[in-house]
């Protein structure tokens, strides 16, 4: 464990590509990464501070068999990683994520939004104004959703998205699907969290439940939800892939039940969402994501950037009034 409570994990390999693209991988997902070639570790030598080893060597190699006296977890071989512009890139980084998170022992990602982080969100100064309702559109925060966006996050999330709640005004027709990586017991406090200052109301999605404009639906982080005849429709079974909720598993569940549904990613480490985005950026879907630099973590909504279906990038602010433009220009 380094010093900022992140993980640091040590990759080997032979081929520069291939260590490249595993250091950057495993960055994404928050961790220190000390990147040796087989020639750099002979130099440094094993006795190294690091939570686990990634190594990558031929079958033959000289140095493999010093790895089997580590006291470290180790992780051998790899398939090759694609480049991060091709579609397969998000699914070889969402494998290699499983493979740590099983070689580690725990859900990493999901460890970095605690309870005290929530907490102090909460204590945050509320936006002193919000956006106005444009005047051709009708405030409802009633009847069924006449909009629908799927929103996805991470780390830094929960901070990101309240403020874009906060920033939306009383009555926008539109009701929100909101899958945030974090541990299951948190969910009812992150609704408590999200709800207070905004004009919308935050609910925990369950059996039945139909979603109405004004309001967010928190997905429930241990079991895979989807959409039944315009209701939620709890599986009983986990997320696949390795996060939970699984932001990619969601986009695609909710826009097969709300084909006009978009999608907005904000503040995470991983790249859930980019593989369920790369499958619909021809098919007219609204893809927006939160700016780099306004994000705690970039990685996640930077990943579906690079599979090109993003229309939109801004800050939490921004990402409210260009939806507010958006609805206005639907209901003209």
């Amino acid at each position: 464990m380094s010093e900022n409570g992140s993980l640091k994990l040590a990759v080997v390999a032979e081929d520069s590509l291939q260590i490249h693209r595993l250091r950057s991988a495993i960055e994404d997902f928050g961790c220190e990464v000390i990147s040796l070639s087989p020639q750099s570790l002979e130099l440094k030598g094993m006795d190294l501070d690091v939570s686990a080893w990634l190594v990558d060597l031929r079958e033959d190699h000289d140095l493999l068999d010093a790895f089997f006296e580590l006291d470290q977890p180790v992780l051998l071989g790899f398939e090759a990683a694609p480049s991060q512009q091709t579609p397969e890139y998000p699914r070889w980084e969402k494998r290699l994520y499983a493979k740590l998170k099983k070689l580690i022992g725990k859900d990493f990602i999901v460890e970095r939004n605690t309870q005290a982080d929530l907490a102090a969100i909460e204590q945050l100064t509320p936006l002193s104004t919000t956006l106005d309702l444009p005047a051709n559109v009708m405030a409802d925060s009633e009847n069924l959703a006449s909009h629908v966006f799927v929103l996805g996050s991470s780390l830094g999330g929960p901070e990101a998205v309240k403020a874009f709640l906060d920033a939306l005004p009383k009555g926008l027709p539109v009701g929100f699907v909101y899958g945030q990586h974090i541990d299951a017991q948190f969910v009812s406090v992150l609704a408590q969290v999200l709800g207070r200052h905004s004009h919308f109301k935050l609910r925990i999605a369950e059996q039945d439940t139909a979603l109405h404009n004004g309001e967010v639906l928190i997905v429930p982080a241990e079991k895979e939800v989807t959409f039944k005849q315009g209701a939620v429709d709890v599986l009983d079974r986990p997320w696949p892939g390795p996060y939970g909720p699984s932001v990619d598993q969601l986009i695609l569940n909710t826009l097969q039940h709300f084909p006009q549904a978009g999608v907005i990613l904000f503040s995470g480490m991983g790249n859930d969402g980019a593989d369920a985005v790369s499958q619909l950026q021809h098919d007219g879907v609204q893809i927006w994501a939160q700016s780099s630099e306004t994000c705690a973590s970039a990685a996640m909504p930077d990943a579906s950037r690079e599979t090109g279906a993003v229309s939109f990038s801004g800050s939490p602010q921004q990402l409210a009034a260009y939806l507010v433009e958006h609805i206005r220009a639907l209901e003209s």
